[in-house]
């Protein structure tokens, strides 16, 4: 004679991002991007438009391409240290916390000025060195995962900042000297 047991699953345990199987990595690594997509329309409804950073004549959407492939580098390695006990949940958030300033970078930077700009992309490459500091101590690869995108970070934070100091006073010529 057959049993039956009923086994009571939630109808979104399919998305769970935590899972460690071929979808968590799928799922870990388009969440992020799926939440800048709802963020960019939020945005556009509020006529606030992204701005990203295009250094050396590279036109924007090529910025932009290199700004949100950060995304996916970090939901992976989110995904990697997420199933490793106390230290890797606290990672992860951490990862989450550099995800969601980096989906929320290109809209509040847009009315900056450029010294301000530069100030918060500063903050927010701080943040994912903290970050990736403290995935590197539960697992060294998902750093690695992680520093294409940190890279590309503190390469845009250290090109802004130079242009930013050197047309800014004190380091720049001002006006009053030219009279």
């Amino acid at each position: 004679m057959a049993t039956m047991t009923a086994v009571s699953k939630s109808p979104f345990a399919a998305l769970d991002v935590d899972r460690h199987d071929g979808l968590g990595l799928v799922l870990s690594a388009a969440m992020p991007l799926a939440v800048f997509v709802i963020a960019n329309g939020l945005g556009q409804f509020n006529n606030v438009l992204p701005l990203f950073f295009s250094p050396l004549g590279l036109p924007g959407w090529a910025g932009a391409v290199l700004h949100l492939g950060c995304l996916p580098l970090f939901g992976v390695a989110r995904w990697m240290v997420a199933g490793r006990g106390a230290a890797g949940q606290r990672a992860g958030w951490w990862i989450v916390a550099l995800m969601a300033g980096t989906i929320g970078f290109p809209f509040v930077v847009a009315p900056l000025q450029p010294l301000a700009l530069s100030m918060v992309a500063f903050a927010l490459l701080i943040l994912g060195l903290g970050a990736m500091i403290r995935v590197g101590q539960v697992d060294p690869k998902a750093a690695m995962v992680m520093a294409p995108g940190m890279a590309w970070m503190g390469f845009s934070a250290f090109v802004g900042l130079s242009f930013a100091a050197a047309w800014s006073p004190p380091f720049a010529v001002t006006n009053s000297q030219t009279a």
